[in-house]
């Protein structure tokens, strides 16, 4: 019976599970195939719980919606548990692109040498940084506002001590 009724409701069911995966890779700036995982784990997740749903209490739309809303938050939270990856499967050079210029490509390396001697969540900090905004940073990585200023101010000192002073008006002002 269960297999039936799963079968007939698939459709609607995938459509749920793949909304709800793709908007957690976004934010969690996950590559493809984990989003496709994610998606099966939520459908496996949801014919597991097909047994428990009752149609007096609602819809199947409603309780479809609500175990995959479930499942990735579950997910979510194991992501943000482990936060020695941040979610970030691309290598710093990447995410710097140090092939863009050759006017830039010194700084970047410069950059690239500064963040190899912080810890793993600093560079995760600097690298959110680059496209997000600290309160953004502070959401994807599921930590308060405070401790990703605390990290931009050990990454601040990080670069004093590598002898950059200051950044004003596009002038770098240290060695």
């Amino acid at each position: 019976m269960t297999d039936t009724f799963f079968e007939d409701l698939y459709p609607s069911a995938r459509r749920i599970a793949t909304f709800r995966a793709r908007a957690l890779a976004r934010a969690c700036r996950l590559s493809e195939e984990t989003c496709a995982d994610l998606t099966q784990e939520a459908l496996l997740g949801l014919w597991r719980k097909c047994d428990v749903y009752d149609s007096r209490r609602g819809s199947w739309l409603t309780f479809s919606e609500r175990v995959v809303a479930n499942h990735m938050i579950s997910q979510m939270r194991h992501l943000r548990s482990g936060r020695s990856g941040l979610f970030r499967e691309d290598p710093l050079e990447k995410v710097l692109d140090l092939t863009a210029s050759p006017e830039g490509a010194e700084l970047r390396a410069d950059v690239v040498r500064v963040l190899a001697d912080v810890s793993k969540f600093d560079r995760s900090v600097a690298e959110y940084l680059i496209g997000y905004s600290a309160l953004e940073t502070s959401k994807i990585l599921g930590v308060s506002r405070a401790t990703i200023y605390r990290a931009i101010a050990r990454l601040r000192a990080a670069f004093t001590q590598a002898g950059y002073r200051s950044w004003r008006a596009g002038k770098h002002t240290g060695e």
